[in-house]
This record gives C-alpha cells, sequence and structure tokens, in this order.
C-alpha cells in the first residue's frame, strides 16, 4: 500500500472526535454493548480493511504504537 507523506492522522482529529466516536458510543448504548467492545469491533474491521490494502501488520502496530490522539477530548464515553 501506498501511503502519501502529505496525509497525517492529526488531520482527521476532529472528524473522528466529533463523527466516528459519537457514534460508535451510540450504538453501544442502544446496543447495551460495552463501548470497549464496539470500539475494539469497529478497530478491528477498519485495520482488516487497511491490511487487505496492503499495510502489513507490522505498520498497522506500528501505527497504534505512534498514535496519539488526545483523550481528554473525546466523548464523554470513552474517557
Amino acid at each position: 500500500m501506498n501511503v502519501s507523506t502529505e496525509h497525517h492522522a492529526a488531520d482527521h482529529e476532529a472528524f473522528i472526535l466529533d463523527r466516528i466516536f459519537p457514534l460508535v458510543v451510540a450504538h453501544a448504548r442502544a446496543s447495551s454493548a460495552p463501548i470497549e467492545v464496539v470500539v475494539m469491533a469497529t478497530l478491528l474491521s477498519l485495520a482488516t480493511v487497511m491490511h487487505i490494502k496492503g499495510l502489513s501488520r507490522r505498520t498497522l502496530i506500528q501505527l497504534i504504537d505512534a498514535t496519539l490522539l488526545t483523550i481528554h477530548e473525546a466523548p464523554e464515553g470513552l474517557h
């Protein structure tokens, strides 16, 4: 997979915090599932897509290790 160095995860932080996290939290509450379970299912699904697109497992793990998302700005249920 060819990942552009012009784009950074931090560029999408507002989208993740304002759109994705609220959807995950709302789904967890609606399905009476722990938020962590829904977050993990979401992460694994997205990681699978990226792996199929050519991102190696090693790179996925490095990305997780390197990600610095300001958790204090996350929705209430994710603190």
